[in-house]
This record gives C-alpha cells, sequence and structure tokens, in this order.
C-alpha cells in the first residue's frame, strides 16, 4: 500500500486530534461565558473564508451543530467526545439500511466490521460509566494553572438536570451527523468537487446558523469581537475542525466509505482524556484507560475489515463512490472476461 493508500488514514488520525483539542478549548471558553449560537456561527463563518478561495482556485449541518454545542455547553468535554462514538453505530446502521455499503454479515470481513464498531462503541460507554482509581502520575504533567482558571472561569460542574439534557441534545446531534455522512455517499456520486462542495455547505450552515443564534441571542455583547480566547476558538474550529475537517470526512468518504470515515471518532475521546487532565484538570481513571485500549482496538478492526474489502477489490480504488453492490458485481464479473478471452487465444 503506497502514501496514497493511507492517505485516508492519516487525514482521519489529523481530523480526530484536531477535534480532541478543540473540546478542551470549548469547554474553557463555555465556562468563560461564550454564547453556544454565536459560537456556532462564527465558526462556520470561519470555516467558510478559510475554504472559499481554496475551493475558487482548485475547484472551480447546521441542525447537527446547534444541537452538538448547546449539549456540550451543558456537560463536560468528556461527555461530549464519548457521546459522539454513537457516530460510527449509527451511521453504521444507516450505510447498510441505505446499501451504501457492501455488507455480507455471513462472510468474515463482513462480521469483522460489525464486531469493530461494537468495540468502539463498548469502549466509549466504558469510558463514561467506569470510573476506578485515578491515575496520580498525571497530576505531575498537570499546567501550573487550569484553562478555566486562567480566563476566571466558573466551575466545571454541572448539575443533573443540564447533564441530561445536554446528553439528549448530544445523541439528536449524533443522529444528525450520522445522516450527513451517508448523505455524502450518495452526493458524491454525481458531485466530486468536494471542495467546492464543502464551501457551498459551510456558507449555507452560516446562513442557517446566524439566523438561529440571532433568535436566541441578541445581546452585542455576546457577538462583539476582540483578540480574546473566544476569538481563538472560533477560528481554530472553524478552520481546522470544520473547514479542514468537513473535507478530510468528505474525501474519506469519497474513497472509502461511510462506515471508514465514522469508525474514527473514538480517537477523539482518547485524545480529550489524556489532554483534560493535563489542561482542564480533570482526573484520568482507570476505567476511561480501559476503554481507550478498547477503542484502539475495535478501530484496528475496523480498518482491517477495510483494508480485507480494498485487497479483494482492487479494482475498486478509484475517486468515485458508487454503490456497494454494483462494485461487488464489476469486481467479479472482469476476472470472468479475462478468463473467456484466454480461452479463446488458447
Amino acid at each position: 500500500m503506497g502514501v496514497g493508500g493511507y492517505g485516508p488514514v492519516l487525514s482521519q488520525l489529523v481530523y480526530t486530534s484536531s477535534l480532541g483539542v478543540m473540546y478542551v478549548l470549548i469547554k474553557a471558553a463555555f465556562e468563560h461565558g461564550m454564547n453556544h449560537y454565536v459560537f456556532v456561527t462564527y465558526r462556520q463563518a470561519s470555516a467558510t473564508l478559510a475554504i472559499a478561495p481554496i475551493a475558487f482556485f482548485f475547484d472551480r449541518i447546521t441542525l447537527e451543530q446547534v444541537l452538538y454545542f448547546w449539549g456540550f455547553d451543558n456537560t463536560t468535554s468528556t461527555y461530549a467526545a464519548t457521546i459522539s462514538n454513537l457516530i460510527p453505530a449509527i451511521a453504521f446502521v444507516m450505510a447498510c439500511v441505505l446499501r451504501l455499503e457492501n455488507m455480507n454479515i455471513k462472510s468474515p470481513r463482513g462480521q469483522v466490521k460489525v464486531i469493530g464498531t461494537i468495540l468502539c462503541v463498548g469502549g466509549a460507554m466504558i469510558m463514561t460509566v467506569v470510573k476506578g482509581p485515578t491515575f496520580e502520575f498525571l497530576h505531575h504533567l498537570r499546567t501550573s494553572k487550569s484553562l478555566s482558571d486562567i480566563l476566571g472561569a466558573k466551575s466545571l460542574v454541572v448539575t443533573s438536570g443540564n447533564l441530561i439534557l445536554g446528553l439528549i441534545l448530544l445523541i439528536i446531534s449524533d443522529i444528525a451527523y450520522s445522516a450527513w455522512i451517508s448523505y455524502q455517499a450518495w452526493v458524491f456520486k454525481n458531485y466530486p468537487a468536494q471542495l467546492l462542495l464543502t464551501a457551498l455547505m459551510l456558507l449555507m450552515a452560516t446562513v442557517q446558523c446566524g439566523v438561529v443564534a440571532v433568535c436566541f441571542e441578541r445581546s452585542t455583547t455576546a457577538w462583539r469581537l476582540a483578540w480574546n480566547y473566544r476569538l481563538l476558538t472560533y477560528i481554530y474550529s472553524g478552520v481546522f475542525c470544520s473547514a479542514i475537517g468537513f473535507f478530510i470526512q468528505s474525501w474519506c468518504i469519497n474513497k472509502r466509505g461511510p462506515i471508514f470515515a465514522a469508525a474514527f471518532y473514538p480517537l477523539s475521546s482518547v485524545i480529550t482524556a489524556i489532554l483534560e487532565p493535563i489542561f482542564l484538570h480533570v482526573d484520568l481513571h482507570v476505567g476511561s484507560a480501559v476503554g481507550m485500549i478498547v477503542i484502539i482496538v475495535g478501530l484496528y478492526v475496523v480498518l482491517w475489515g477495510k483494508a480485507k474489502d480494498l485487497k479483494g477489490n482492487t479494482n475498486l480504488l478509484p475517486t468515485q463512490m458508487g454503490d456497494g453492490v454494483e462494485r461487488q458485481e464489476q469486481a467479479v464479473e472482469m476476472p470472468k472476461v479475462k478468463n473467456q478471452n484466454e480461452e479463446l487465444n488458447c
């Protein structure tokens, strides 16, 4: 496998790492008083400004975003990253029902992908539910002050009522995002210009989020921009996690399918769980570490199954993703034609 074959994997690692950093930055900004409606609008705007020029020269999601960061504001960064790990399971079901993935549950490759997805989701749930003792050695890695203390933010502790509301909103957001992933697989059949498509989506999301934000937040103070931590959060999340991140997701969906793109989301939980004790002074428990290991194993299993798919369909590495059933039929028929020609030559 050449560099091009590793491209989707490396790009997904970059994307999930960016998400892990974003979760920590955003939680501290929310505790400092940043409004989640205003944040979503400025994030989409900065993402649009970042990718639009690139799309113009090279190529000539509103519900999910609003619900997600509304839920984020009522939970913690670890909860937000962990609940996002439902995306592989939801996207897996959608892809199978809509026949966007060539899934034969009776074949070893199909069973491996199912097991890997279950392990990813199960590891995420372990990180959330199982606690146990804390890792004391991580206290030596902590910064002298947490981001919340530096910003003079309020406590990271949330009430049970807000936590329940936040979890419900996050789950609904995951369903919406999984639907977006599945929709991308359809779109790229007839619209291969990924940069332009991403720019158009972000532009529309900016307009839609702006309308929603104005309806709920009309204070000029919340909208005022200044050279501060909030502006850093807007730009970082918009450029790296929306503009670059959505393009990476679209490109990987086009190359490897929706299940491959969704399978990497659990890594953001691992990165967040590592960064939180250092920068937010949140304890890392043994249960979280066990969950991390399960997630990594599950991700490896999914990637192994996808690699077997690609190895079994050597003629199916092109740029445009078609229907999984049609692709399999083409891969089976082509050798038959070759064999017939050899018989005629003999």
